[in-house]
């Protein structure tokens, strides 16, 4: 029989942290376009702050993944600290939804609706008809695994000694209270999941091996318990952002340090509210719920004060050389939303394009004022250094995202980043290479000019124009930059092999230096090569 119990308990909260992790994760794909919208309605104040963390958290049905994803916006400077508080309050009540549908009484509905989305699963091509029905699946598999620890957990009332195991872990006393509270937060921090550790607890207790006021226990611990998630997310993070996860152990510990000290009362108000002994798990969701608003009530007031409270305990980044290093706002964006780390991509490939548009122009200056040379070369030389780094941290956190389990529209949407983000940096490899050309001319006391500082001046100002074109082709998704560029590389190219012929021509009439001839002919194909990765971007839009 234990066999069989083991058997039964094992593969059903098997199945149902299979259903959790769906139902999230396709939770996540339905809302993802709509969180960037909501996260822009919000404003430092915090009682909108707090709607939307429970939006948010009721969206992607995880607490943990909305603190994560906070903690990464205030790592990238896109929120507050005293913003992140509000969301994390909010989020705190926005997971007890999920404990709501745990105590629906719906079991046995739960293999139908796995099995009808399976079903509908094996004719549906379209992906965000599949994603709704996996998360639909997700739903089931939840109930089914419910169900089956609940099958699993009955014979165990019959036998004394599990029934002496857990009357060991009563809530009794204040010390029983702090130490099954303790047990629900390391079961909790463990498993990474209040929702997997607050649906064992109404099983539980609506099996009868715990009773009402200890499962009220393990729930306030569970709330501890699920801020491991935003602390790991918070390794390796800016000051802000630690701050922020540690707001968040924070706010739980001091909500279950004032419901533990007056745990009877509590308790008796909560009975008042929904009677345990007429749905257990109905009244253990009703708990949850009630902590997570009184506790969110109680700290309105002193989110100022926690704000200035945690910027004394946890000092600001003194690490300068790696704040450096971190040229773009996607570094600990690993474990939010894709359209989120997609739309902030995009953001920072766009950035890259300023600074392109802006060392061409530095270019040009070169030609305009020979004494401007070795200062814009310089500063050329820096920015293309900088372009650098914003491919690596780019394509890191992108091709992470790759591996993950991807809707081909954002996998596409990534492709494409990654695409103009690695052309990007080519580009401003070469504009560095002729502006180091140049400098190499001045060393050996050699000026361009004549025809040929006017033949560099109208290359430079076609591919700055070109390459605002398809720029903001990039940016608006509108095809016509792209189509209308191709006559715009073409004319580039015979452009170039026209005065190239010049160049050559006047060589052999005129004696010059031979290094103003090896370098000129250099810089007029290092232009032609980065006319070249411009138009790489027009190939790839043109075969979508």
């Amino acid at each position: 029989m234990y066999f069989q119990v083991l058997c039964t308990v094992v593969g059903g909260l098997g199945i149902f942290l299979l259903g959790m992790d769906n139902m999230s994760s396709g939770m996540q794909k339905i809302a993802g376009p709509r969180l960037k919208k909501i996260l822009a309605t919000l404003t430092t104040n915090r009682i909108l702050g707090i709607f939307t963390g429970i939006m948010i958290t009721a969206l992607v049905q995880s607490s943990s993944v909305s603190t994560v994803m906070t903690i990464g916006f205030v790592n990238a400077s896109l929120l507050t600290l005293k913003q992140a508080l509000g969301i994390i309050l909010g989020a705190n009540i926005g997971t007890t939804i999920t404990g709501w549908l745990l105590a629906m009484n719906i079991g046995k509905y739960g293999l139908p609706i796995v099995g009808l989305a399976a079903i509908l699963l094996m004719f549906k091509k379209e992906d965000k008809v599949r994603v709704r029905l996996m998360t639909l699946m997700g739903f089931g598999f939840i109930f089914l695994g419910l169900q089956l620890m609940s099958d699993g957990l009955r014979p165990l009332r019959e036998l004394p000694e599990f029934v002496e195991l857990f009357k060991a872990f009563r809530a009794d006393t204040y010390l029983g209270v702090i130490k099954v509270a303790l047990i629900g937060a390391a079961i909790t921090g463990i498993v990474q999941s209040s929702a997997a550790t607050l649906g064992i607890t109404i099983t539980l207790a609506s099996q009868g091996l715990i009773d009402y006021p200890s499962a009220v226990a393990l729930v306030l611990g569970e709330n501890v318990g699920t801020t491991v998630t935003a602390l790991l997310a918070s390794i390796g993070a800016s000051a802000n952002a630690k701050r922020a996860a540690y707001a968040h152990t924070l706010i739980n510990i001091i909500g279950v340090a004032w419901v533990t000290a007056i745990f009877p009362y509590y308790l008796f108000g909560l009975e008042n509210i929904l009677d345990p002994d007429h749905h257990v798990g109905a009244a253990i969701a009703s708990a949850h719920t009630c902590f997570n608003i009184c506790n969110v009530i109680l700290m309105i007031p002193f989110v100022g004060v926690l704000d200035k409270f945690l910027q004394r305990i946890v000092p600001s980044d003194g690490n300068i050389e790696e704040d450096e290093v971190k040229v773009t706002k996607l570094s600990s964006m690993g474990k939010m939303l894709p359209t989120v780390i997609i739309d902030q991509t995009k953001n920072e490939v766009l950035t890259m394009g300023k600074y392109i548009k802006h060392i061409f122009f530095r270019l040009e200056e070169l030609y305009e004022d020979p004494d401007k040379i070795a200062v814009n070369v310089v500063e050329i030389n820096q920015v293309e250094d900088k372009l650098d780094l914003y491919e690596k941290e780019i394509n890191n956190i992108n091709y992470a995202l790759l591996n993950r389990t991807l809707d081909q529209e954002y996998i596409e949407k990534t492709r494409r980043n990654l695409l103009v983000c690695d052309e990007y940096e080519t580009i401003s490899d070469y504009i560095g290479r002729i502006g180091d050309s140049i400098e190499k001319l001045q060393e050996h006391n050699i000026v361009i000019e004549g025809f040929r500082v006017e033949i560099l001046q109208s290359l430079n100002d076609k591919i700055v124009k070109f390459f605002q074109h398809i720029h903001q082709g990039y940016e608006s998704k509108e095809m016509k930059y792209f189509s209308d560029g191709i006559d715009e590389y073409n004319e580039i190219k015979n452009f170039c092999k026209t005065k190239r012929k010049e160049h050559f021509k006047d060589s052999t009439e005129n004696i010059i230096p031979s290094r103003l001839n090896t370098e000129f002919s250099d810089i007029i194909n290092y232009y032609q090569r980065a006319a070249d990765h411009i138009y790489n971007i027009i190939e790839y839009y043109m075969k979508l």
